[in-house]
């Protein structure tokens, strides 16, 4: 098996086992990040690890199972709250397996138009900018209905319309059964009518539980007068307005468009979390984990964060909750509402709604951090293994942190090519892989290739004063390994360990020993091995055929020595094909621009017509 492969799967496997368990939203992703699928849960580890056990029944589940190679997630308050977070980013981000798998709907909200003398308290999908105060989203949409007749009963607001409350006269059967105070006929002023909508307000606001407390004083008065039937009505009403209160703190009403960005640090690491509301929606979620931040102050953190995210987005809002403000807080904003052409300001909310919504992203970010850490914890738990299983196993003098492996890759001898990979307490360092071009061995000898790679190695090592691995790593067997271990000799690193590993019976060869050693295939040192030299080998194949590409459209010219791609493209351009170049001698050769009458006889001779 690959190295990316392994590495996926054991990153998916790791964040599986830390899932909170905690209601949430689950974003599917493909190996690009882009996300697949939205979903979910009233409990997240059973829901997302149910995508990666059994066989799949749907087709079409089955398709998405096989692009998953990472996922993320946001704990909410409530199974409520993850519903409405859910339609949300499905509606923003419209992931291909959601199409025919989600209703994308919109929630409702109660809406109060305070901005009236005698406000309406309505139910509504649609928010607008008109003044009024919008509570919800509320995923109970079959109650809403009765939850509006609960609350008419303890704020009897009028049901009218602004037409029929104009035209006056008797009042309307609402009056009657107490749920209105009939401000069409005059029996109520607009004062009196204002306490009711105020007190409704901040009940809607979760700020009335002594209207809760009221009320179940008033059931159980009914209760003791033996009215039942009021009482069961009112305790009916008490239960569906406590639903009413599962609040959806990621929604912000007050503020169509924010963003909100919380910081956790610890320790070297630091994590992230963005929120972006749009028209009181989350549509977008990013984490931006932070490392080497060891000697960093929080807000000096924050604004490295903000700074970095805000450079690669094209809309940003006028106003960002932030937990902590960042260090120069001034400039920042300077900054971003050039960028936005409008003023941005960063503030961070101590109380309130917006608090809450802060609190709520921090909290993810938490969670983002900790799972960082105990994947980074098992990881360095499984390389000691790993590590201390091949020090024991092959008797070197060291753990080994910093291994090298070595492959060859050729076709017929023609076009041959070595590579170099690192690995580094068992991840790869991709910024130390180097390429070889085979230059001075001639036909298929595996063995004399790789000696030419390591002894290059070596060279370079010496003059560039790089890092000394612990371990060399060749792809192959006794002959190759026995072979490079002269050469390290040669070069006066002989102190270096170098191991063969075979992929027939994937057996391990030590210089100068004649029988190789066989490790279990469960030990994670032989995984180890495995790992670096299956990206040996791939990066060595990556190389020969983007070289095979290449030779593909500029022929035998690829191997005249001294003629780099441009002069090659500029002859091309000349001749206008590989056959015309061909056909042409050497002083038309020489007339190219570039091309001297010496280099034309090496195109000539490159060309097989010297």
């Amino acid at each position: 098996m690959s190295q990316p492969v392994l590495t996926w799967k054991t990153r998916l496997e790791e964040k599986l086992r830390l899932l909170p368990n905690r209601p949430g939203v689950y974003l599917m992703k493909d190996g690009r990040g882009k996300v697949l699928y939205i979903g979910k849960a009233k409990r997240l580890p059973p829901r997302v690890r149910s995508y990666f056990r059994g066989q799949a029944g749907d087709p079409r589940l089955q398709l998405l199972r096989d692009r998953i190679r990472d996922f993320d997630y946001l704990v909410t308050a409530n199974e409520g709250e993850a519903l409405v977070l859910e339609a949300n980013l499905v509606r923003s981000q419209k992931p291909h397996y959601n199409i025919e798998l989600k209703d994308d709907k919109k929630y409702p909200f109660l809406k109060v138009n305070v901005q009236h003398e005698y406000p309406r308290l309505v139910v509504t999908r649609t928010i607008i900018a008109d003044g009024s105060r919008y509570f919800g989203p509320y995923t109970r949409v079959k109650d809403l209905r009765q939850v509006l007749r609960s609350l008419r009963r303890l704020f009897p607001l009028r049901s009218c319309t602004d037409r029929r409350l104009r035209q006056g006269g008797r009042p309307c059967l609402d009056y009657f059964i107490d749920i209105c105070t009939a401000p069409c006929a005059g029996f109520t002023d607009p004062e009196t009518y204002r306490r009711v909508t105020d007190r409704l307000i901040r009940f809607l606001e979760g700020k009335g539980e002594h209207i809760a407390r009221e009320s179940e004083a008033q059931m159980r008065a009914l209760a003791r007068e033996l009215k039942f039937e009021e009482s069961a009505r009112l305790r009916d009403d008490i239960e569906r307005l406590a639903q009413l209160h599962e609040r959806q703190r990621i929604t912000d009403l007050e503020r169509p468009d924010l963003d909100v960005v919380a910081l956790v640090a610890r320790g070297n690491r630091a994590m992230a979390a963005v929120l972006s509301h749009r028209e009181g929606q989350v549509v977008g979620t990013w984490r931006i984990r932070v490392g080497s931040a060891e000697n960093a102050e929080a807000p000096e953190i924050m604004e490295t964060v903000l700074s970095d995210h805000y450079q690669g987005r094209e809309q940003i809002p006028a106003l960002i909750l932030c937990r902590p403000l960042p260090a120069d807080r001034p400039l920042l904003e300077k900054w971003l509402s050039d960028r936005a052409e409008h003023k941005v300001r960063l503030i961070e909310p101590k109380r309130g709604r917006r608090a809450e919504i802060v609190r709520a992203v921090q909290e993810n970010a938490h969670l983002s951090l900790e799972e960082e850490e105990l994947i980074e914890r098992g990881r360095r738990k499984r390389l000691a293994e790993s590590a201390y299983a091949l020090q024991q196993a092959l008797g070197l003098p060291r753990a080994p942190a910093r291994i090298e492996g070595y492959d060859i890759s050729n076709l017929q001898g023609s076009l041959a090519v070595g590579s170099q990979v690192v690995f580094r307490d068992g991840q790869p360092l991709k910024s130390a892989y180097r390429r070889y071009r085979i230059r001075d061995v001639v036909g298929p000898d595996d063995v004399d290739m790789l000696a030419e790679v390591v002894s290059r190695r070596m060279r370079h090592l010496e003059e560039r004063q790089e890092a000394i691995p612990d371990l060399i790593l060749i792809d192959g067997g006794k002959g190759q390994v026995n072979r490079a271990a002269r050469v390290l000799r040669d070069a006066g690193r002989g102190e270096i360990p170098i191991i063969g590993l075979a992929k027939r019976e994937e057996e391990i060869f030590l210089p100068g020993r004649s029988e190789p050693i066989r490790l279990a295939g469960s030990s994670p040192g032989l995984q180890l091995l495995q790992r670096v030299r299956d990206e040996a080998h791939r990066f060595a194949i990556e190389y020969h055929r983007r070289l095979r590409s290449r030779r593909m459209k500029t022929g035998p010219l690829e191997e005249v020595a001294g003629l780099g791609p441009k002069r090659r493209a500029a002859l091309l351009e000349h001749f206008g094909s590989l056959a015309a170049l061909s056909a042409a001698s050497i002083e038309q050769l020489a007339e190219v621009p570039g091309i001297g009458p010496q280099m034309a006889e090496a195109i000539r001779r490159g060309l097989g017509r010297a």
